[in-house]
C-alpha cells in the first residue's frame, strides 16, 4: 500500500512539472507586456515600431547560453534614425539610416531556429527577431513577422536615401 501512495505522489509531481513551466511562461509573458506598455508610454507612439528580441554582436553565435536572446525591447523609426531601446534601458542604440546596414540573417541554428535580421552602424551590430512569446499565449495573427519588420525598415531606409539624392 505504501508503494502505491509513493507511486501516486511521484506521478503527481511529474504531472505538475508542465503546469509549472506553463505558469512561468504565462507570468513572463505578462511581465513582458507590462514592460512593453511602459516603453510605449515613455516614447509616445513612434511613426513605426515593433517589439523585438535582441542579441548584440558575438552573443548571436555563442553556443552555450541560457536563452536564444539577450533580452527584449522596441525598435522604432524616428526621423532619420532607426532606434532601439531594451526594456531594462541597458543597451539603447541609435542607427543613423544613412550610415547603417540592415541585413536579413535568416534562421540561426544556435538560436532556436528563429529568423533574425541585423542592423549595424559599423561599430555595433544588433540582431533582432520578433517578440512573440509562446505560441499558446499569443494568437494575434495581426502581429508583424520578423521578415515584415525587416522589409519595412529597408523601405524606410530606401525612402530616406532616395530623398537625400540631389536632383
Amino acid at each position: 500500500m505504501a508503494i502505491l501512495y509513493l507511486l501516486i505522489l511521484f506521478l503527481f509531481f511529474i504531472l505538475c512539472i508542465p503546469a509549472i513551466i506553463f505558469l512561468i511562461a504565462f507570468l513572463a509573458a505578462k511581465s513582458r507586456k507590462k514592460k512593453q506598455a511602459a516603453l510605449l508610454t515613455e516614447l509616445g507612439i513612434p511613426e513605426y515600431y515593433a517589439f523585438v528580441r535582441y542579441n548584440i554582436g558575438n552573443t548571436q553565435n555563442q553556443f552555450f547560453k541560457i536563452k536564444a536572446f539577450q533580452g527584449s525591447g522596441i525598435i522604432y523609426v524616428e526621423g532619420r534614425d532607426i532606434k532601439f531601446v531594451d526594456t531594462l534601458h541597458e543597451y539603447p542604440h541609435t542607427f543613423p539610416m544613412d550610415q547603417s546596414a540592415i541585413k536579413w540573417e535568416d534562421i540561426n541554428l544556435v538560436n532556436g531556429l528563429l529568423k533574425w535580421f541585423s542592423v549595424t552602424d559599423g561599430s555595433t551590430k544588433y540582431f533582432f527577431n520578433i517578440e512573440s512569446g509562446m505560441f499558446i499565449f499569443n494568437i494575434d495573427s495581426s502581429k508583424p513577422t520578423t521578415k515584415s519588420v525587416f522589409e519595412t525598415l529597408i523601405q524606410y531606409q530606401m525612402n530616406y536615401k532616395a530623398n537625400e539624392l540631389p536632383i
